[in-house]
């Protein structure tokens, strides 16, 4: 599942592996051997690349679903951490709509 979501998140932030690769300080060789499952990552080598793509750990090893990573509560009400989130996974709409429908 790791490769399905580490290639999944590295196309829609229009990275190559390579570029992912120098961020993460993995190898290019590696990223391809993850994404193709051919190969599980080590615990530091996920959090450099969780790191690297702004997602969390949980969300490549399929804990969770939603690929934002986590934030601290900065007394965030609950409408705010709504369009944040919206906002983070893309959701440009969503984030509007909350907005709009909170005015």
């Amino acid at each position: 599942m790791i490769g399905d979501r580490l290639r999944g998140i590295r196309e829609q932030q229009g990275l190559s592996r390579e570029n992912l690769a120098r961020r993460a300080d993995v190898g290019s060789q590696q990223i391809y051997r993850y994404e193709n499952n051919e190969q599980m990552p080590l615990s530091d080598a996920i959090a450099r690349i969780a790191q690297a793509l702004n997602t969390s750990t949980d969300y490549l090893l399929g804990l969770i679903d939603d690929p934002t990573p986590y934030t601290v509560n900065i007394d965030l009400s609950p409408t705010e951490e709504a369009i944040i989130a919206a906002w983070r996974r893309g959701d440009r709409l969503e984030a509007i709509k909350v907005i709009a429908n909170n005015e």
